[in-house]
C-alpha cells in the first residue's frame, strides 16, 4: 500500500504552526517538559513570556507575538490541541528594547520569526496592552529553520517561492506524488511544503542557501540541507540515487 504524503502550505510571514521557539529552563516546577511529558510546555515560566514575533506594525505601534506554547504551560499532554495565540504589545518610545546580552535594539531590529521576551506578560484573556521591555532572544539554528526541517525521521521537500509568482504545476501536487512513488518500497518516508520567501523573515534564506532564483526545491531531514534545485528532474534524479544506493 503506497504511503500517504503528508502534505503542508506555509507562508513564512505567517507562523500558521506552533512556534518551534526556544525557552528558559524552568527549574523550580515540577512540571514534566518534553514533547512527551505530562506538561509539553511546562518548562515556560508565569513571569517570563516568550514567544514569536508575527508581526511589526510600526504605524500602530504594535507588535504581533505568537504565544501559543506559553499559553499552554499549564496544559496536561501528551497530545494536545493545537489553536494558535497571539498577543498584541503596543509600543512606544518609553518601551526597553535590547537584545538578550543587554546591548541596545530597536524596533527595526525585530525581524518575523525573531524569537522575544515581552513584558508585562499577557492576561487571561490576552488583552492587548504596553509593553515596557522587549528583549529579542537568541536562537537557534533549529529555532530559525524549522519550517525547513523534516518534523518525521525522514525528508522534508520544501518549495519555495516568491509572492505572486507560484510554483509550475510540475511543482505541486504532482512533485511530492512522484518523489513518494521513487521511495516506495524503500525506508523513506517523506512531507511537503510550500513555502513564500519572506525577505523580512529572521533567516535571509535567499542569502544564507545562495538561492540563485525562484523557485527552488530543497530537500532536508532533521538537522540539515541534503539537496538544492530548480528543476524535478534534478529532485527525481537525487531520490532515485537514494533508492538505488
Amino acid at each position: 500500500m503506497r504511503r500517504k504524503i503528508h502534505f503542508l502550505t506555509f507562508l513564512l510571514a505567517v507562523a500558521v504552526m506552533a512556534s518551534a521557539c526556544g525557552t528558559e529552563g524552568n527549574d523550580s516546577g515540577g512540571n514534566s517538559t518534553g514533547d512527551n511529558g505530562e506538561y509539553p510546555y511546562g518548562h515556560y515560566e508565569d513571569d517570563k513570556m516568550i514567544g514569536t514575533a508575527s508581526s511589526v506594525n510600526t504605524t500602530e505601534n504594535i507588535i504581533e507575538v505568537d504565544i501559543s506554547e506559553w499559553s499552554k504551560r499549564d496544559w496536561k499532554g501528551p497530545n494536545l490541541t493545537s489553536e494558535g495565540y497571539y498577543y498584541n504589545a503596543r509600543f512606544s518610545e518609553e518601551t526597553a528594547i535590547t537584545y538578550e546580552n543587554g546591548a541596545a535594539a530597536s524596533i527595526d531590529d525585530i525581524k518575523n520569526g525573531q524569537k522575544v521576551l515581552v513584558n508585562p506578560p499577557a492576561d487571561d484573556d490576552n488583552s492587548e496592552a504596553h509593553a515596557d521591555e522587549i528583549v529579542l532572544m537568541d536562537m537557534t539554528y533549529e529555532e530559525k529553520y524549522w519550517r525547513l526541517l523534516s518534523h518525521i525521521d525522514g525528508f522534508n521537500i520544501v518549495v519555495m517561492y516568491e509572492y505572486g509568482d507560484p510554483p509550475p504545476p510540475e511543482m505541486q501536487e504532482p512533485l511530492y506524488e512522484n518523489s513518494l512513488a521513487i521511495l516506495e518500497g524503500t525506508e523513506y518516508d517523506a512531507v511537503g511544503a510550500h513555502i513564500e520567501y519572506d525577505s523580512n523573515y529572521v533567516v535571509d534564506f535567499k542569502e544564507e542557501l545562495d538561492i540563485e532564483q525562484f523557485p527552488v526545491i530543497f530537500v532536508f531531514d532533521q538537522k540539515e540541507e541534503l539537496f538544492k534545485g530548480y528543476t524535478v528532474d534534478e529532485l527525481y534524479a537525487f531520490f532515485e540515487n537514494i533508492r538505488d544506493n
